[in-house]
């Protein structure tokens, strides 16, 4: 089983797997149509301790740190994005 942790805490330049969103249904809602939901691959392109940016395919996309920490991610050991 793999083990989750906060978005919020992965280093730059990580690639992760969203496993889990935990907030309200609205926040989901928000968050699906930035293309973000359970099973998606995201790269984290910058996080110093602020807003962060991530990379979801092409695009880029800017969340803030508290939104950040309830989005559960899993390293993707496949290190990469999936261009199927």
């Amino acid at each position: 089983m793999f083990s989750t942790s906060p978005l919020a805490i992965q280093i730059e330049f990580a690639v992760v797997q969203v496993k889990n969103i935990q907030s309200d249904s609205k926040t989901q809602v928000k968050l699906l149509g930035l293309g973000i939901g359970v099973g998606s691959t995201l790269e984290v392109l910058r996080n110093r301790g602020g807003d962060m940016v991530l990379a979801n395919n092409n695009i880029r996309i800017s969340l803030g740190r508290s939104i950040a920490n309830n989005i559960l991610v899993t390293s993707d050991k496949n290190g990469g994005h999936n261009h199927g």
